[in-house]
Protein backbone atom coordinates (compact mmCIF):
# COMPACT_ATOMS: atom_id res chain seq x y z
CA UNK A 1 0.00 0.00 0.00
CA UNK A 2 1.34 2.71 -0.98
CA UNK A 3 0.03 7.05 0.30
CA UNK A 4 1.11 9.98 -1.28
CA UNK A 5 0.49 13.54 0.67
CA UNK A 6 -0.07 16.36 -1.68
CA UNK A 7 0.22 20.09 -0.23
CA UNK A 8 -0.98 23.01 -2.71
CA UNK A 9 -0.33 26.50 -2.55
CA UNK A 10 -1.41 29.12 -4.97
CA UNK A 11 1.46 30.80 -4.46
CA UNK A 12 4.74 28.78 -3.53
CA UNK A 13 6.28 30.23 -0.43
CA UNK A 14 10.00 30.57 -0.32
CA UNK A 15 12.46 32.47 2.33
CA UNK A 16 13.73 34.92 -0.13
CA UNK A 17 16.58 34.62 -3.50
CA UNK A 18 20.01 34.74 -3.22
CA UNK A 19 22.09 35.50 -5.99
CA UNK A 20 25.91 35.23 -7.16
CA UNK A 21 26.48 36.99 -10.19
CA UNK A 22 29.75 35.99 -12.79
CA UNK A 23 30.45 33.10 -11.23
CA UNK A 24 32.83 30.70 -13.09
CA UNK A 25 31.50 27.17 -14.12
CA UNK A 26 33.96 24.33 -14.82
CA UNK A 27 32.86 21.01 -16.34
CA UNK A 28 35.48 18.16 -15.17
CA UNK A 29 35.16 14.44 -16.15
CA UNK A 30 36.13 11.68 -14.15
CA UNK A 31 36.40 7.97 -14.70
CA UNK A 32 35.13 5.59 -12.88
CA UNK A 33 38.68 4.12 -12.11
CA UNK A 34 39.58 7.69 -10.97
CA UNK A 35 37.08 8.15 -8.68
CA UNK A 36 38.46 7.41 -5.51
CA UNK A 37 41.53 9.14 -6.16
CA UNK A 38 39.26 12.64 -7.27
CA UNK A 39 37.34 12.12 -3.88
CA UNK A 40 40.49 11.95 -1.86
CA UNK A 41 42.21 14.90 -3.62
CA UNK A 42 38.78 16.97 -3.27
CA UNK A 43 38.49 15.92 0.31
CA UNK A 44 41.92 17.31 0.91
CA UNK A 45 41.37 20.51 -0.90
CA UNK A 46 37.82 20.93 0.83
CA UNK A 47 39.45 20.25 4.14
CA UNK A 48 40.97 23.59 3.66
CA UNK A 49 38.26 25.74 3.18
CA UNK A 50 35.23 25.85 0.74
CA UNK A 51 36.09 26.98 -2.83
CA UNK A 52 32.50 26.43 -4.40
CA UNK A 53 29.27 28.05 -4.41
CA UNK A 54 28.05 24.47 -5.70
CA UNK A 55 28.72 20.86 -7.29
CA UNK A 56 26.28 18.87 -8.99
CA UNK A 57 27.04 15.49 -11.50
CA UNK A 58 25.76 13.60 -14.05
CA UNK A 59 26.36 10.74 -16.14
CA UNK A 60 29.10 11.55 -18.76
CA UNK A 61 30.38 9.75 -21.83
CA UNK A 62 31.72 5.99 -21.51
CA UNK A 63 30.52 5.65 -17.85
CA UNK A 64 32.94 8.75 -16.70
CA UNK A 65 30.76 10.99 -14.32
CA UNK A 66 30.88 14.88 -15.22
CA UNK A 67 31.04 17.15 -12.22
CA UNK A 68 30.34 20.70 -12.55
CA UNK A 69 31.62 23.69 -10.07
CA UNK A 70 30.89 27.14 -9.91
CA UNK A 71 33.04 29.49 -7.71
CA UNK A 72 33.82 32.96 -6.96
CA UNK A 73 36.83 34.52 -7.98
CA UNK A 74 38.20 34.95 -4.39
CA UNK A 75 37.57 31.11 -4.56
CA UNK A 76 38.55 30.43 -7.81
CA UNK A 77 42.55 31.27 -7.02
CA UNK A 78 42.88 27.92 -4.98
CA UNK A 79 40.16 25.81 -7.56
CA UNK A 80 41.92 26.51 -10.71
CA UNK A 81 45.29 25.36 -8.84
CA UNK A 82 43.92 22.67 -7.48
CA UNK A 83 41.88 21.33 -10.98
CA UNK A 84 45.36 21.86 -12.92
CA UNK A 85 47.27 19.54 -10.51
CA UNK A 86 44.41 16.58 -11.10
CA UNK A 87 44.97 17.27 -14.75
CA UNK A 88 48.29 16.90 -14.69
CA UNK A 89 48.23 13.60 -12.83
CA UNK A 90 45.13 12.13 -14.54
CA UNK A 91 42.51 11.73 -12.43
CA UNK A 92 40.00 14.35 -14.43
CA UNK A 93 39.76 15.51 -17.67
CA UNK A 94 38.68 19.31 -17.61
CA UNK A 95 36.79 20.45 -20.57
CA UNK A 96 37.13 23.71 -21.79
CA UNK A 97 38.04 27.12 -20.08
CA UNK A 98 35.44 27.95 -17.78
CA UNK A 99 32.17 29.60 -18.57
CA UNK A 100 30.90 33.19 -16.71
CA UNK A 101 26.79 32.00 -15.45
CA UNK A 102 25.05 33.62 -12.39
CA UNK A 103 23.67 31.35 -9.79
CA UNK A 104 20.25 31.98 -8.24
CA UNK A 105 19.31 29.87 -5.47
CA UNK A 106 16.25 29.91 -3.09
CA UNK A 107 15.00 27.36 -0.24
CA UNK A 108 11.27 26.59 0.86
CA UNK A 109 9.65 24.68 3.57
CA UNK A 110 9.05 21.29 2.31
CA UNK A 111 10.11 21.59 -0.70
CA UNK A 112 11.18 18.43 -0.76
CA UNK A 113 7.81 16.56 -0.34
CA UNK A 114 5.85 19.01 -3.19
CA UNK A 115 5.30 18.35 -6.44
CA UNK A 116 4.90 21.19 -8.82
CA UNK A 117 7.97 23.54 -7.24
CA UNK A 118 10.18 23.46 -10.36
CA UNK A 119 7.63 23.85 -12.53
CA UNK A 120 6.25 26.84 -10.58
CA UNK A 121 9.80 28.22 -10.19
CA UNK A 122 10.60 27.72 -14.41
CA UNK A 123 6.97 28.34 -15.69
CA UNK A 124 8.16 32.32 -15.55
CA UNK A 125 11.48 32.26 -16.71
CA UNK A 126 10.89 30.31 -19.73
CA UNK A 127 7.72 32.62 -20.19
CA UNK A 128 10.62 35.28 -20.00
CA UNK A 129 12.77 33.69 -22.62
CA UNK A 130 15.57 33.40 -19.79
CA UNK A 131 18.29 31.22 -20.92
CA UNK A 132 18.77 28.84 -18.30
CA UNK A 133 21.88 26.32 -18.31
CA UNK A 134 21.21 24.39 -15.15
CA UNK A 135 18.79 23.41 -12.32
CA UNK A 136 20.03 21.37 -9.82
CA UNK A 137 17.69 20.59 -6.87
CA UNK A 138 18.10 18.95 -3.19
CA UNK A 139 15.76 18.61 -0.87
CA UNK A 140 14.80 21.95 -0.56
CA UNK A 141 17.03 24.32 -2.28
CA UNK A 142 16.37 24.91 -5.78
CA UNK A 143 19.39 26.21 -7.94
CA UNK A 144 19.43 27.80 -11.45
CA UNK A 145 22.41 28.54 -13.34
CA UNK A 146 21.55 31.10 -15.95
CA UNK A 147 23.79 32.98 -18.72
CA UNK A 148 25.92 36.25 -17.16
CA UNK A 149 23.56 38.74 -16.85
CA UNK A 150 20.18 37.08 -16.34
CA UNK A 151 20.23 36.49 -12.70
CA UNK A 152 18.75 40.42 -12.11
CA UNK A 153 15.61 39.39 -14.31
CA UNK A 154 15.12 35.90 -13.29
CA UNK A 155 15.38 37.35 -9.03
CA UNK A 156 12.65 40.11 -9.96
CA UNK A 157 10.17 37.72 -11.92
CA UNK A 158 10.41 34.74 -9.41
CA UNK A 159 10.35 37.49 -6.64
CA UNK A 160 7.03 38.24 -7.79
CA UNK A 161 5.78 34.78 -8.67
CA UNK A 162 6.82 33.32 -4.81
CA UNK A 163 5.32 34.84 -1.74
CA UNK A 164 8.08 35.65 0.34
CA UNK A 165 6.49 36.53 4.31
CA UNK A 166 8.65 39.55 5.66
CA UNK A 167 7.23 38.95 8.78
CA UNK A 168 7.57 36.07 12.03
CA UNK A 169 5.31 35.04 15.06
CA UNK A 170 5.98 34.08 17.47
Amino acid sequence: METIAVYWESRIRTYGFHLCEALRMCRIDIAPEKMVQWGQALQSMADQGPVFQVVWAQGGQGGATRFFLLSDEIHWVRLNPFLDRQLAVGNVSVMGDPTRVDLLFFQGPHYGDRYGVLDFTLTPLIEAQIPILAVACSVATIYLVLRTGWGGQAKALLTNAFEIPRNVRI
